[in-house]
């Protein structure tokens, strides 16, 4: 297995100081693991520099590049064990989506790979309208069902490699790589009509709900638009969609203002 910066790699570490192929792992007969520098890359293991293939040992400490990790040898449980804590850390306990935090770290992510593809990335931010009024109507309980149902609802609209996150409360965001604007328009303006027609049905509770949507696209070549600036300007454009009555999209430039602000019906 190959660890380094290239996409391509078994362990992808996109990382500062790390060769494309900087390293590779093999596992031998025995199921012993050893490591190996490739190019003459850079490898510290327990703080001496390899230069040769050499034996990993459970709980050896390697460095590569500006990287350091601990080298463990797991059994079933213990990769079991570590699969839950691992979902524990990068999921919503409520809706069961991805954490605010996971989200964070693949905008950085995707917004790199999108620029060394040249490829295109929409970040759409999305919030309930008036769902304070829901929780103060129907109660808090009604309200999580509300977040559960849509958050698999929400679920159906995207393609697997996209990305859905709850941001907190009631806003959600989603990552869109390698769509043209006016099919990220189509989706969000999608999303907005099915949450409108959807019943949701709890507990004797039958009500409908809107959402408002703002996203912002970027073609993936202006190096100037950081993952930042991608957050920032779909977070300005879902309070335009709000100040413009919500149960609307707003999107990024050029697409015509005219189409930007009308509700869906």
């Amino acid at each position: 297995m190959i660890i380094g910066s290239d996409e391509d790699a078994g362990l992808f570490l996109p990382m500062r100081g790390v060769d494309r192929h900087h390293a590779e792992l093999q596992l031998d007969d025995s199921g012993a693991w050893r490591i190996n520098s490739r190019r003459d890359n850079l490898i510290i293991q327990n703080g001496a520099l390899l230069t040769d293939l050499t034996l990993l040992e459970d709980g050896d400490r390697l460095e590569l590049g500006s990287v350091s990790f601990k080298f463990r040898y797991f059994d079933e449980e213990d990769e079991r064990y570590h699969a839950a804590l691992r979902q524990l850390a990068i999921r919503d306990g409520l809706t069961e989506l991805y954490s605010v935090r996971f989200f964070a770290d693949a905008l950085v992510k995707e917004h790199e790979y999108s620029f060394r593809k040249q490829s295109s990335l929409a970040l759409l931010f999305m919030d309930i309208d008036h769902f304070k009024l829901v929780n103060d109507r129907f109660g808090h309980a009604y309200g999580d069902f509300v977040l559960k149902e849509l958050a698999m609802l929400l679920t159906t609209k995207i393609r697997g490699y996209d990305l859905l996150a709850r941001y907190g409360g009631e806003e959600f965001v989603f990552l869109v790589r390698e769509e043209t604007e006016t099919a990220v328009q189509e989706l969000a303006q999608r999303i907005c009509k099915d949450v409108k027609n959807h019943v949701f049905n709890h507990a004797g509770i039958r009500a409908k709900l809107t959402v408002s949507i703002g996203y912002f696209w970027w073609d993936g070549k202006d190096r100037n638009t950081t993952s930042e600036d991608l957050l920032r300007l779909a977070d300005d454009n879902l309070y335009k969609a709000k100040d413009a009555g919500r149960n609307c999209v707003v999107p990024s430039y050029p697409l015509a203002e005219a189409e930007t602000l009308d509700p869906v019906s």
